[in-house]
């Protein structure tokens, strides 16, 4: 069939779908540039005088430092685990991952009470002890996805491991070393809640200031522009230096065999040691203060806020994620599904443009967000007295905007792995488009959709500033409870919030990594 045929026969139902995700994900970057083009002069004017040179240097250090050790210690403890056998390895390669559910201003107001020192540099190492797991994850899934033959044609050939290890295991490697990175960059980038922590004035929390000490939303929108400059210079370095790396890795053949790890011995043992550390530091510690101070908090009889208990926020993160995560689930199928039908260039322009809004920051995607529904509500199109902003439904948009990309990537993936053949047989039998879908590709691609359900599901409940944002009245979620207990320093208070949050970030976290190990592919 071809492209044309297969273009023309899109049913009409999936082009409305793929053209309303990719609305609503470039209404808020259309509003943003809006707004950008208006400059509030005296306040831009304020902010360059004062407080927006050092924002931008200490954003760029902090992303820069962050995303590089990130990188290093993530790559480094997924070759240990990936290359060698030793024993406690399985659980190891378990634990190594769990720092993944433990927010990194959870751990970063566990640092502050116990160290006292609120720095850049204190921040970075929070941030990297939180972040390293997404570099971890996305490296160990690619070194055990690597086929044998280079690195036993190395190995044959007389190079050592280690120098094997850099010319054939890690530059196969790099595309999933650059895209963990390029993960952890943008989680520094829309940071607010671990560089308050630390007293880092960076460009993400100076929307916040703006925004709420100036009460200025056009200034906030504008400098938040700033924000989508940077996580769009970072996305397109990232794929260009992503398909340089593929082009020079590309050779491997159609070779199935997988590298076999090797027994540790020697000086190795030091790395176990070394990784056996950052569980302690990253996982260990934190989680040990956190029940120490649920305990203190329950003694005191201190287990509500003034929006109440425990069960009213993590009711709230569990409506909240329930809705964003089948929300983005259902708009990502529907994409995934527009490109599969049709390979035409229209439709994968607007399947691509479903995805920028992982590339922008939280605090940018709630103002954006916030214009649009804003502009919707004057229009008097809905029921009186209906308003979107403040709403649960305008906080979820939001949300979906922000997290889409990672429910319609594994769902292109999924469904790409539909077999052609059972879709042509479907359709010789008679099956029009709906049975299709319904009765071959959803099936066959349940288990990739189940891995975009769990990636959105991981970020939304940890997720923090677009919910300060945009949350409705009633709706305060885990992380809410937590950010506002740990800002005046209660930090008995934010611990039984934080150990109920990690515990269920952990669910997702667990879910990706046993997707991993059973060698199957995560992409984002």
């Amino acid at each position: 069939m071809s492209t044309g045929r297969a273009s023309a026969r899109l049913p009409a139902a999936l082009w409305a779908g793929l053209a309303g995700a990719a609305l609503l994900v470039l209404a808020p970057v259309a509003a943003l540039v809006s707004s950008a083009l208006r400059p509030e002069t005296d306040v831009w004017a304020h902010l360059a005088a004062t407080r927006l040179p050092g924002m931008a240097v200490a954003t760029v250090v902090l992303v820069t430092v962050v995303a590089v050790a990130s990188a290093v210690l993530g790559t480094a403890l997924a070759w240990l685990v990936a290359a060698h056998r030793f024993p406690g390895r399985n659980l190891l390669v378990w634990l190594l991952a769990l720092p993944l559910a433990v927010p990194a201003y959870v751990s970063g107001f566990v640092w502050v009470d116990t160290f006292g020192v609120r720095n850049l540099g204190t921040a970075a190492v929070v941030l990297t002890l939180s972040l390293y797991p997404y570099v971890y994850v996305l490296a160990l899934a690619a070194f055990r996805d690597q086929p044998a033959g280079a690195w036993n044609s190395a190995r044959t050939l007389g190079c050592p491991r280690g120098a094997a290890f850099r010319r054939v295991a890690l530059p196969a490697a790099r595309p999933a070393v650059l895209a963990g990175s390029v993960l952890v960059a943008l989680e520094v980038l829309t940071d607010v809640g671990t560089v308050r922590l630390f007293n880092v004035q960076t460009v993400a929390d100076g929307v916040f200031r703006v925004w709420f000490g100036l009460a200025q939303r056009e200034a906030a929108t504008e400098l938040a522009g700033l924000l989508l400059l940077a996580a769009a210079a970072l996305l397109l370095a990232e794929r260009r230096a992503t398909r340089r790396s593929a082009s020079g890795t590309a050779a491997g053949g159609r070779d199935t065999r997988r590298m076999e790890p090797v027994r540790l011995a020697g000086a190795g043992w030091w790395a176990v040691a070394g990784a056996a550390g950052v569980v302690a530091v990253a996982l260990v510690f934190p989680v040990a203060r956190l029940v120490a101070w649920a305990a203190e908090a329950v003694g005191r009889g201190a287990t509500a806020s003034a929006a109440g208990g425990v069960g009213h926020h993590l009711g709230s993160t569990v409506r909240v994620t329930v809705a964003t995560v089948l929300a983005c689930t259902v708009v990502g199928v529907v994409v995934a599904l527009a490109t599969r039908w049709s390979r035409g260039r229209g439709a994968r322009a607007l399947a691509t443009s479903t995805t920028l809004g992982y590339g922008l920051p939280g605090p940018v995607i709630a103002l954006g967000v916030l214009v649009v529904l804003a502009a919707v509500d004057r229009t008097g199109w809905l029921p009186r007295g209906t308003l979107l902003v403040g709403s649960f439904l305008g906080l979820v948009v939001a949300l979906v905007v922000r997290y889409l990309a990672l429910a319609v990537k594994p769902a292109e993936q999924a469904v790409g792995r539909v077999g052609r053949s059972a879709e042509d047989a479907a359709r010789m039998l008679g099956a029009g488009p709906g049975r299709v879908v319904g009765r071959v590709q959803l099936p066959l691609a349940r288990g990739g959709l189940a891995v975009a359900a769990a990636l959105v599901a991981l970020d939304v409940v940890k997720e923090l500033p677009a919910t300060l944002l945009l949350r409705p009245f009633g709706v305060d979620t885990l992380p809410v409870w937590v950010w506002q207990a740990s800002s005046d320093s209660r930090w008995a208070e934010a611990g039984l919030p934080s150990l109920v949050l990690v515990v269920v970030a952990a669910v997702p976290t667990a879910f990706l990594l046993r997707t991993v190990l059973r060698g199957r592919s995560v992409a984002w």
